[in-house]
């Protein structure tokens, strides 16, 4: 008997967001006991409070992304699932690519995936486990459920709309 097992899911990169904050206000507490044991100077002060400051702001506006990512998964509207046997495609660069853009493609079953540079993306965790690494085996049967944003670029004075999907969650063939 085989079942589907989530390899990856949007609010995994919540709970990781979430983990960051807290070692940033971690990091902040350290720093005042450190301080009160020895008197700090204006400088060091400001440097401390201000490293913090952006840190914890990063933090908050990459969870903030995470959530939404999370509650379109959450919602179902305008998912798409892509359902069959995995392969690993080829590393396109700029010079070869139509359009001038990065992207890998990934086939699922019949379909081609094209993976854009994250520079194009929404969001730019959307594709996590494809486009910075590759950890599934090929031929493993995978099932993937994406959101698809549209997004317009301006290339050499023409208009393009690319449709970059946006990984939602990832399941995996479970045989066993």
């Amino acid at each position: 008997m085989s079942s589907w097992v989530t390899a990856y899911e949007a609010d995994q990169w919540a709970h990781y967001e979430l983990g960051l904050l807290l070692i940033a206000v971690f990091i902040l507490l350290i720093w005042l006991l450190v301080c009160r044991l020895k008197a700090q100077g204006f400088l060091r002060w400001s440097l401390a409070i201000v490293s913090c400051v952006t840190l914890m702001g990063l933090c908050l506006t990459s969870r903030v992304d995470a959530l939404q990512i999370s509650s379109l998964l959450t919602m179902g509207k305008n998912i798409e699932v892509l359902n069959g046997e995995y392969r690993y495609g080829e590393y396109h660069f700029p010079h070869s690519s139509r359009y001038g853009i990065d992207f890998r493609e990934i086939h699922i079953g019949e379909r081609i995936l094209k993976l854009y540079h994250s520079g194009y993306l929404k969001h730019s965790r959307c594709y996590r486990d494809f486009y910075n690494s590759n950890q599934f085996s090929d031929n493993i049967e995978l099932r993937l459920y994406i959101y698809w944003y549209e997004y317009e670029l301006i290339h050499k004075s023409a208009r393009v709309r690319l449709k970059t999907p946006c990984i939602l969650k990832i399941e995996q063939r479970n045989i066993g």
